[in-house]
């Protein structure tokens, strides 16, 4: 067996660990799961494709073996297919007769994994529709016995089921935006691994110069008038999808703050400070959001830069 077949070999069993972590019932493990694709991501972004392929193919089987025939399929559906996805997109290049070597713009494949997210969300959505209240159903009887339990555990009463029911229906997005940003934080942090390490196939690319594809916006149009629909059914997935479709835009007010930090005297410092407050405030967030929609249209960066 050659290095590179058991690197990605060893890559995928490690991804395929870290799915299977959250049914530990460890916290510690749950959090580390969150880098799932990481493994697979870092395989493809040194190795190559192939290596990813075979990667994601170790990590499926794993699960597999472990769990079953389902968990696997949920696994290869969720994390290895975008995964790979990532890999193919971001070893695409073209040879440009002024600019070199052009690499494909990672505003695209954050875009398109946006798609897979909001996709998805839909089959998930459509899988439970034969259910009583479909998906919010499911997720309602989910939270409102998970939490009873954390409550009795406690010794503490239990909350009220109505507010518990209320909040159930920002779910389907809160796990759809989290699912995209672990995604992109996943791709990013294989890329700087592997340029650390000196094995990278292709280049970073800057945050600051981020652009994203302008289908984005009817895709954003439609989940709008899907979100009309009502609180329930339909309506539901398209408010789900409109939140969803706007985290890219997040990323692109980053690459503005990014910019215009390259003007400060102590940039490092004050990008630091940045992405604290949004970690332990959130709400600047929503400020980071506006900004990233507002550069899409006034395009900031090419005016005051």
């Amino acid at each position: 067996m050659s290095q590179a077949l058991a690197l990605a070999v060893l890559a995928g069993i490690i991804s395929g660990a870290l799915g299977l972590a959250p049914i530990s019932g460890s916290i510690a493990l749950v959090l580390v799961s969150y880098f799932v694709m990481l493994p697979m991501m870092l395989a493809g972004l040194t190795l190559g494709l192939t290596a990813a392929l075979i990667a994601a193919g170790a990590a499926i089987l794993f699960n597999g073996v472990i769990a079953g025939i389902l968990p696997a399929l949920i696994f290869a559906i969720a994390f290895a297919l975008p995964a790979l996805l990532v890999v193919r997109q971001a070893l695409l290049s073209r040879q440009d007769s002024t600019e070199g070597l052009v690499w494909y713009p990672p505003g695209l494949i954050l875009a398109q994994l946006t798609v897979v997210a909001v996709a998805l969300l839909a089959a998930v959505f459509f899988a439970f529709m034969g259910q009583p209240d479909g998906l919010l159903g499911i997720i309602e009887a989910v939270l409102v016995d998970a939490i009873q339990q954390i409550s009795e555990a406690a010794g503490q009463s239990a909350p009220d089921v109505e507010s518990i029911r209320t909040s159930a229906v920002f779910v389907p997005a809160l796990v759809g935006c989290s699912w995209l940003v672990m995604a992109a934080v996943n791709a990013a942090l294989a890329q700087a691994i592997a340029v650390r390490s000196g094995w990278n196939r292709r280049p970073s690319p800057t945050l600051a110069d981020l652009e994203l594809p302008s289908w984005l916006w009817p895709l954003i149009g439609g989940a709008l008038l899907m979100s009309l629909l009502g609180s329930t059914g339909l309506g539901l997935l398209g408010r789900s999808a409109l939140i969803i479709l706007i985290v890219p835009f997040g990323f692109l007010g980053l690459a503005v703050i990014h910019k215009f930090a390259n003007r400060w005297s102590y940039r490092q410092f004050g990008l630091a400070a940045v992405y604290a407050g949004i970690i332990v405030l959130n709400w600047p967030i929503l400020a980071v959001v506006l900004l990233g929609l507002v550069e899409d249209w006034a395009h900031l960066r090419r005016r005051y830069m």
